[in-house]
C-alpha cells in the first residue's frame, strides 16, 4: 500500500474460508489451440485466487472451484475473454469428499480399535486404525512445508516426521498419500 499518510495500514492477503471442492478437466476441442488453453488457465489463476489450476499426472488440465455455479463462472471466463473463443471440452463435475475423526479408533470400546479387511480371494488381510492428526503438522501439510517423497527418500522423511511432529518414525515410513 502506498501512501503518505501516517494512519494508514498496509493491505494484508485476505484469507478465504472456502476451498476448491469441485473440479472438472478441461481440454482444446481443436489441439492446435492447447498454448491457447494453457496461457487462459495461467490468467485464469490470476484473475481469481479461489479458483485452482492445475495438470494432473496423466496431463490434464483440472479447474477447482468452489462449486458448479463458480466453475460454471470460471469457464465461461476462460472461453470468452482468456482463449479468444477457442472452444474446450470440458468433464463431468468431480466433488472431493473429506471426513475427519475427532479421537483414536476404538476409544469408546463401542468399536473395534483396529478394522480388518479382507481381500476376495481371503489371502490378504488389511488392518487399519485411525487417530487425529496434530495441528501442527495439519498446518505444514496445508503450507506446503510437507511433501510426500519417493520411497527412496522415506527414511529421511520418517526421521523428519518424528523429530518434528512427534510421530512414530515406522508409522511414518510407511505413509502412502495425504
Amino acid at each position: 500500500t502506498l501512501t503518505t499518510s501516517a494512519t494508514m495500514h498496509p493491505f494484508v492477503t485476505m484469507k478465504f474460508s472456502v476451498a476448491a471442492v469441485v473440479q472438472v478437466a478441461v481440454e482444446p476441442k481443436n489441439a492446435a489451440d492447447l498454448p491457447k488453453l494453457v496461457e487462459g488457465l495461467k490468467r485464469l489463476a490470476k484473475s481469481d485466487p479461489l479458483v485452482k489450476c492445475s495438470t494432473s499426472k496423466s496431463g490434464q488440465h483440472i479447474i477447482a472451484g468452489a462449486g458448479e455455479l463458480h466453475l460454471e463462472i470460471c469457464l465461461k471466463d476462460l472461453r470468452q475473454d482468456y482463449m479468444k473463443g477457442a472452444d474446450v471440452r470440458v468433464s463431468e463435475p468431480v466433488v472431493s469428499f473429506g471426513e475427519t475423526i475427532d479421537s483414536e479408533t476404538g476409544y469408546d470400546e463401542k468399536f473395534p480399535k483396529v478394522c480388518v479387511s479382507k481381500s476376495p480371494n481371503k489371502h490378504n488381510r488389511l488392518y487399519v486404525s485411525a487417530e487425529p492428526l496434530k495441528e501442527k503438522f495439519i498446518n505444514a501439510v496445508d503450507e506446503g512445508e510437507i511433501k510426500l517423497v519417493s520411497s527412496s527418500e522415506m527414511k529421511a522423511f520418517g526421521r523428519k516426521l518424528a523429530d518434528d511432529y512427534d510421530w512414530d518414525i515406522g508409522a511414518a515410513r510407511k505413509i502412502w498419500t495425504f
